[in-house]
């Protein structure tokens, strides 16, 4: 594959007044995740149309396994589609002369711009030539190939040392996965044609036909190497290629359209036949344009019940150092992104700490409740022990945040911030005091579907007036 001389970059349109440029019709938007799938129909003027969403299961077993299965992704992908139209089906399409995407009522649904997908990223997906499932989704956080994975580094020994744009691979990575089925389902994989890595990538192939993984979901694979542009060449520990000669795997792009709606799929999900399919970022990237954009030296902070850091470094994923040229491996993710790439450090304890100052110094039993969040926003303004333990435990996270900040090298002029715990305004206070800058609540809006439309539209050539969420 061909290396990249100069950098993929996406650039969004500055939002103006909307006006029907190109492909008449709003953006039909999905975020296939791991609990839910969502999507909405989002118009050129950022006006979202219709929601829905639909739950997902998911099989837990022993050792870390954790599947889910192509026919619920599928039937969860058709039904919020159908919610979506079936919304908005007294709607019409807008003629260049409109104002608004969606205008005069109509007997038909309205037409679509396009499909654009995001979704759940490191998943493995393996389908047959007719394009079924050969074997469960092994989803990203499975853990249960760590034979297959020891076995791996073992046989090659340069792999780890290869990868600049996650910490070590494990038994998550994909490698491990691919070899863990090839080791205990030989029937499952002697069978599949196809191998796909997001959630995204499978929405897209089921839709167009075409097998595509965007750059920074393969990023988190531990399969992907941004200085060749090309998946990594990894030996089995039986001395052939880990990846089985009939196995495609997927194509690399960057967020784009990928192809169009083929007939057959667009009997199978109700959608008009010929409509431009575009790959948005990954989930990650697609929250963090959904919440800043994509302008390099974009940061936010997330705090709930997990929390981290996301920054937009201007530094290539390409020219980032080997762990094999340092002789230290990265600490946070590095993906590539069109405008750099997107750091994201985790604040592993942030949520933890805060639950349990929560339930053990201001005794709530359920410390995610609104009530909860009530009584501990009071219980900082306190100077009981109690009060002034947990604004020490929320100080300490604050620290936390701080010294991310400053290890990732960003310098933001403020820190827009989501998640329940900085709901708090006291806590917002706190934070304010240890990072230096404002801390700016975001609302819970969608943002991965925000990132969906705004992708889609500037890749129609169509202006738009759809800001993130943190420019609204």
């Amino acid at each position: 594959m061909t290396s990249h001389a100069s950098p993929p970059r996406f650039v969004h349109s500055t939002p103006q007044s909307s006006r029907c440029s190109g492909p008449s019709g709003a953006v039909l938007a999905i975020d296939l995740g791991t609990s839910h799938v969502k999507a909405a129909l989002i118009g050129a003027d950022g006006t979202m149309a219709a929601e829905a969403h639909t739950p997902l299961s998911t099989t837990r077993g022993p050792d870390g396994l954790m599947h889910q299965q192509v026919e619920d992704w599928g039937r969860a992908v058709r039904d919020v589609i159908e919610q979506c139209l079936a919304a908005t089906a007294g709607m019409a399409p807008c003629s260049s002369d409109d104002d608004a995407v969606l205008a005069a009522p109509s007997s038909s649904p309205p037409q679509l711009a396009a499909i654009a997908v995001t979704g759940q990223m490191q998943d493995l997906i393996l389908l047959g030539e007719d394009s079924r499932p050969t074997h469960p989704v092994v989803l990203y956080s499975d853990t249960h190939a760590a034979a297959e994975h020891a076995a791996l580094t073992v046989t090659n020994p340069t792999w780890l040392p290869q990868v600049a744009v996650t910490p070590p691979p494990g038994p998550d990575s994909l490698p491990p996965k691919i070899l863990h089925v090839t080791r205990h389902v030989p029937d499952a994989m002697a069978a599949s044609a196809t191998a796909l890595f997001s959630a995204a990538g499978w929405v897209a192939h089921a839709l167009t036909n075409v097998r595509v993984c965007d750059r920074l979901t393969a990023s988190t694979t531990g399969f992907f190497d941004p200085r060749t542009d090309d998946w990594i060449p990894l030996r089995s520990p039986e001395g052939t290629a880990l990846v089985p000669a009939h196995l495609r795997l997927p194509r690399l792009v960057d967020p784009g359209v990928v192809g169009h709606v083929t007939a057959q799929a667009a009997r199978t999900f109700d959608v008009p036949a010929g409509t431009p399919v575009v790959m948005a970022l990954g989930d990650a990237g697609s929250a963090t344009d959904g919440m800043v954009g994509s302008v390099p030296g974009s940061a936010y902070l997330h705090l709930g019940t997990t929390g981290w850091v996301a920054f937009i470094d201007p530094t290539l994923a390409s020219d980032l150092p080997l762990p094999a040229e340092t002789g230290e491996h990265p600490q946070h993710h590095r993906l590539v992104h069109p405008a750099g790439h997107l750091a994201i450090a985790r604040l592993p304890a942030a949520g933890e700490a805060l639950e349990h100052a929560r339930r053990d110094l201001l005794e709530l039993t359920d410390p995610h409740s609104p009530d909860a969040h009530a009584y501990a926003e009071a219980a900082l303004t306190r100077a009981d022990a109690a009060g002034l333990a947990y604004a020490e435990v929320v100080s300490h996270v604050a620290d936390d945040v701080a010294a991310l900040l400053d290890r990732l090298g960003a310098r933001p002029s403020r820190l827009p911030a989501t998640g329940g715990v900085v709901r708090s305004p006291m806590v917002r206070q706190i934070l304010e005091q240890a990072v230096g800058v404002p801390v700016d609540l975001l609302s819970d809006a969608e943002a991965g579907l925000v990132s969906c439309a705004r992708v889609a539209f500037d890749a129609l050539g169509v202006e738009h007036a759809i800001a993130p969420l943190d420019g609204r």
